[in-house]
């Protein structure tokens, strides 16, 4: 077969024309560059994704700039996209290819709006409430929560009593951690309260008698014993320490007493410290005054029976403690640590003793001041869990938290309680236990617990 070289020489011309134009083609692609800025603060965008043509794309630099490659013989789209701006579409035109440089392109931030949604507190969690029975008192220890509870309230009280509350059929009831009854008992007398002892174990205070509470293995025992006992050999010790029993000796009629410390194998007493209300303690012995001859002979008499001041003797013939102007002297001792706090009100300081009752630097009471002291409810209340004091204070029926810092004694921030007259507020391990019944509801006075944190 003959092959005609006229044939060929045609093929070759063909093949080098397509190849020319392909190189001439090529030759006329070109870079646009892109310079993708902030709208706001004409800052660059790094990272910003560049897209046009067929899968075509590349990302910004540090810089914000980026190259866009095309032969600029007609328009072009791109898309421009980034998380934190609004996607934004153009068209680059063949003038803006020729013109060549460096073009600016803008993008809007990205607002993401999301659903409005409320912040509030957890409500309270209600631990204790029956349908039967009202809640009158708590008391937190390591054994659970002792809640005293009851059916109604004597309605006819003797003078004497005005202004107490008496409980009739009362039980104490004990709440496991998830708040489930373990054990109740019937308390078998009328009931004024709980109370606590050095150990902090809880003690029922009845009209006629008291009872120590036991936990036994399936039930509660109560133990009777004389109130004149509770009063004078249980309520006055609050605390102790290695080889060491602490108490005062207040009475809660004279402006003064004597925190003390009972060491039983020595059988020995010493004084920590004495609190004296100097202001008060003037209008006491000022008592003595205004008794007629009669009673100033007895006052007398007895002074140098007792072997103390005629003045003191005639501060209690006078029932100085009924006067509308009295209050008891409020200086409690708490142990934190190695160290005795004891909150003197009386001279507005916090004084600090170590376990030899060496007493160290004083510190101020910040919520006596004049601003803060006008809400403090008169109250300390000390974590035993956790060791933490709380000063407690209260305005229109609201009563909130501070802490205490055991060294300086600056207060913490405030931690309120949400509901309104809240009774016999605790704290124990972080967390606030309190008395409380909505305002003009059916419902029994229930126990609720807020955390503190």
């Amino acid at each position: 077969m003959k092959v005609d070289p006229r044939t060929d020489m045609q093929r070759c011309s063909s093949l080098f024309a397509v190849l020319l134009c392909c190189v001439q083609a090529s030759a006329q692609l070109g870079d646009l560059r892109l310079s993708v800025l902030d709208s706001l603060e004409r800052t660059p965008i790094p990272g910003v994704q560049v897209e046009w043509g067929q899968e075509r794309r590349t990302r910004t630099t540090e810089s914000g700039e980026c190259k866009v490659r095309w032969d600029g013989s007609a328009a072009q789209a791109i898309r421009l996209s980034h998380s934190s701006y609004r996607t934004r579409t153009m068209v680059l035109t063949k003038e803006q290819f020729e013109r060549g440089g460096l073009l600016k392109v803008l993008m809007v931030s990205r607002i993401t709006e999301l659903e409005p949604v409320p912040v509030t507190r957890p409500k309270p969690e209600v631990i204790f409430q029956r349908t039967d029975l009202h809640a009158a008192d708590l008391l937190v220890n390591d054994d659970g929560i002792w809640v005293l509870a009851y059916e109604h309230p004597r309605m006819l009280r003797a003078e004497a009593d005005q202004g107490r509350e008496i409980l009739r059929d009362v039980r104490i009831v004990l709440l496991d951690s998830a708040y489930a009854e373990k054990a109740s008992t019937p308390v078998p007398e009328e009931v004024l309260g709980l109370c606590r002892d050095l150990h902090n174990t809880v003690v029922v205070e009845g009209t006629t008698r008291a009872f120590g509470v036991a936990r036994t293995t399936d039930d509660i025992e109560l133990v009777p014993f004389g109130l004149e006992d509770l009063r004078q050999r249980v309520l006055p010790w609050t605390d102790s320490i290695p080889g060491w029993v602490l108490g005062s000796t207040t009475d809660q009629v004279m402006p003064t007493f004597d925190h003390i410390a009972y060491d039983p194998p020595q059988d020995s007493l010493q004084r920590v410290c004495s609190i004296v209300d100097t202001f008060m303690l003037q209008l006491f012995r000022s008592e003595y005054k205004y008794l007629r001859g009669p009673e100033k002979v007895v006052a007398m008499n007895l002074a140098s029976e007792l072997g103390v001041d005629k003045e003191v003797v005639a501060g209690y013939m006078s029932g100085f403690q009924r006067n509308i102007w009295f209050k008891p002297v409020y200086a409690p001792l708490f142990v934190v640590g190695d160290t005795l706090l004891v909150f003197d009100h009386a001279s507005g300081t916090l004084r600090k003793y170590d376990r030899a009752f060496n007493e160290g630097r004083r510190s101020h009471l910040p919520y006596l001041d004049r601003i803060q002291g006008r809400h403090w409810a008169g109250r300390i209340l000390q974590d035993r869990a956790t060791q933490k004091l709380y000063a407690i204070f209260s305005r229109n029926g609201y009563q909130w938290l501070r802490s205490i810092d055991p060294v300086t004694g600056a207060m913490g921030d405030r931690r309120s309680i949400m509901y309104k007259y809240p009774e016999r507020v605790q704290v124990h391990n972080d967390a606030i236990y309190y008395v409380y019944r909505p305002v003009e509801s059916l419902q029994k006075r229930s126990i609720y617990r807020e955390r503190i944190n």
